[in-house]
């Protein structure tokens, strides 16, 4: 089961856009994106894509968004810090600006996963049972590289492809 994570779109709608229709060409069936977003557009473009085809999608806040005021069918908007439980993975979701709540929430041993943004750098790596994954930002120019990732939860592979 193949799932998209997305971080650090600033609000570059067509960028996004491009990455939501090379997830839906890989039959994501999740969407996590982890923050700064950048205004409810890219939400909008996100819940427009998925949410037809009842594809959840789950966000939280970065340091750079503020609460939208209406949020789009299909988005589960989890505030600053998020916890899910998908298909028996227990996934955190959170920007990732505040190193000491990262830390802390990777350290716990809680959670199969913990996907994370805001460094604009992508990460992949493994605390005790915790799997730790940072997807780099769409953003042409703001991430190394420039990226978005898909994670399959059943073998654990992960690819990291171009925005």
């Amino acid at each position: 089961m193949t799932v998209g994570i997305l971080s650090d779109t600033h609000g570059a709608c067509v960028i996004t856009q491009a990455v939501a229709e090379q997830m839906l060409q890989t039959s994501v069936k999740a969407v996590f994106h982890c923050g700064d977003f950048g205004g409810t557009k890219i939400l909008k473009i996100l819940s427009a894509v998925f949410s037809p085809l009842k594809i959840p999608i789950f966000a939280v806040l970065g340091n750079v968004d503020g609460t939208p005021v209406a949020v789009p069918a299909g988005v589960e908007l989890l505030d600053r810090f998020g916890t899910i439980d998908w298909h028996g993975k227990k996934i955190a979701l959170l920007h990732g600006d505040d190193q000491k709540k990262l830390q802390q929430t990777v350290l716990s041993g809680e959670f199969d996963f913990v996907f994370s943004g805001h460094l604009h750098t992508v990460h992949d790596y493994t605390k005790g049972k915790t799997r730790c994954i940072n997807p780099g930002s769409v953003v042409l120019g703001r991430g190394s590289p420039d990226s978005f990732a898909l994670l399959d939860l059943n073998s654990g592979a992960l690819t990291i492809k171009p925005s």
